[in-house]
């Protein structure tokens, strides 16, 4: 498993207003709580992007930590 850390800017992010991250996320690591966007499994994180392709603010940032999660 990978570790990654996942930020959300979230004065950028249109939280439940869009939602695409959450939807778009193979693994489920986005959640929807009220009206903002949680990484709540980074850890699940496949690093396929689709996150950041789809999100229409450049709200997200990934990156993969170093070293390998047990």
């Amino acid at each position: 498993m990978r570790m990654v850390n996942i930020t959300l800017d979230n004065d950028q992010c249109r939280g439940s207003h869009c939602g695409a991250c959450a939807y778009i996320c193979p693994t489920n690591v986005f959640v929807i709580k009220e009206d903002t966007i949680c990484p709540n499994s980074p850890q699940y994180c496949k690093l396929c992007y689709k996150c950041l392709e789809i999100c229409p603010t450049a709200a997200l940032n990934l990156k993969k930590l170093e070293g390998e999660c047990i």
